[in-house]
């Protein structure tokens, strides 16, 4: 009986403790991590925040989810060279060993590079420890040059022909037989030549098979290869036909027949787009989408994570990205600025209108990225027969 009421205890205890590690979120820490991209990190207070760029350093985590993390630059004699989340920045080496030089300066971004002064050699001694050794100016007797000192490594030398080494600095000729002097060694009998049996017609069919196995396997890649081009091709030239047929609401579309094929039971006339008796058609008309209507919608559909991937496909330069995020703290803010950028490269759509064959791009940006469920959503949205009518 005690020992009965002594495992019911235990069950308690342990089932309270596991409670208490699920109010507090323990147990969730390491799922919650795995959600965070590569340029973020799991902050203190659960939620993911993005990393400081290489030569800054962190100085307060972001406040709450989707505002940037606050970074400053390496003081001087420092350096961070990769993304991080650290409140301190590494010390910069020191090039004060004897016959040491500095080849390349410290940077924000990066250490600096130390080598050996002229007619030095550096060598390794441990895993964090190099010396400058002088280097060797000449071979020894028996002995030629086979590289050059250059810093990296040291004067390499090899024995002559006919030689053998003595030490590490000289070399021999050689007078008998030995591990170095096998041409001086005779054997009590003569060496039977062995001869390969020649087969020419068994020879043939062993290389034909790997030879024929190749070339069909370069020739299916090459088919392969030209349907998917091909197919790519067709589906560009099928998504850019509507933005192609689309015409001005006041042009006249005229219709020429031959009069050889003109067939007089099927009349035929100059015909001109009504806009007030065709609404519903959008070849006619097109919707005028408004950029703010149009950047919203794309904010709240494309993942905060690959915003920055889309952006450099739109053609938006690195400068302008950067740019864009030190001006705005809210991600959202930052995208947006982003999407106005490649707006304003554009042409045509009037003030403060998306032309028709821009979003049509954008649509196959999104494809190309494999997002395309948010291409459906947007092309749903602003490129359907229906919405085009309203």
């Amino acid at each position: 009986m005690r020992k009965c009421q002594l495992h019911i205890i235990l069950l308690i205890l342990i089932s309270q403790s596991y409670a208490i590690l699920s109010h507090f979120g323990i147990r969730e820490a390491g799922t919650e991590k795995s959600k965070c991209h590569d340029n973020e990190y799991l902050s203190k207070k659960g939620f993911c925040c993005d990393k400081c760029h290489r030569g800054f350093k962190l100085k307060a985590e972001c406040p709450e989810p989707n505002l940037r993390s606050e970074c400053v630059k390496c003081e001087n004699g420092t350096y961070m060279d990769n993304a991080n989340y650290n409140p301190n920045c590494f010390s910069c080496r020191t090039c004060k060993r004897p016959y040491f030089k500095e080849k390349t300066q410290c940077q924000a971004e990066s250490n600096s590079v130390c080598e050996c002064e002229e007619g030095y050699y550096m060598k390794k001694l441990s895993e964090s420890s190099w010396e400058c050794f002088p280097c060797r100016k000449e071979c020894g007797p028996g002995q030629f040059k086979t590289r050059e000192c250059d810093r990296e490594q040291n004067t390499n030398c090899t024995c002559k022909e006919n030689h053998y080494p003595v030490g590490k600095t000289s070399c021999e000729p050689c007078v008998e037989c030995g591990k170095w002097c096998k041409h001086l060694c005779i054997t009590s009998s003569p060496a039977i030549p062995v001869i390969s049996p020649r087969n020419p017609s068994g020879a043939l069919p062993q290389i034909l098979v790997p030879v024929c196995a190749c070339i069909t396997v370069v020739a299916l890649g090459v088919f392969m290869l030209y349907e998917g081009i091909r197919l790519q091709r067709k589906r560009k030239r099928a998504l850019s036909a509507p933005s192609s047929s689309a015409a001005p609401q006041d042009q006249t579309f005229t219709i020429t027949v031959p009069s050889d094929n003109l067939d007089e039971s099927v009349p035929f006339r100059n015909q001109q787009c009504e806009p007030e008796q065709h609404r519903t058609l959008p070849d006619c008309i097109p919707r005028e989408i408004k950029i703010h209507e149009f950047f919203y919608f794309v904010l709240d559909e494309v993942p905060i994570g690959r915003f920055k991937e889309l952006a450099r496909r739109l053609g938006v330069s690195e400068q302008n990205i950067d740019r864009a995020e030190q001006d705005h703290r809210n991600c959202k803010d930052a995208h947006y600025q982003m999407l106005k950028v490649w707006s304003d490269s554009g042409s045509g759509g009037g003030n403060n209108v998306l032309p028709y064959h821009r979003i049509q791009m954008f649509i196959d940006t999104l494809k190309d990225m494999y997002l395309a469920s948010c291409a459906d959503n947007i092309e749903n949205r602003f490129l359907s027969k229906d919405t085009s009518s309203s």
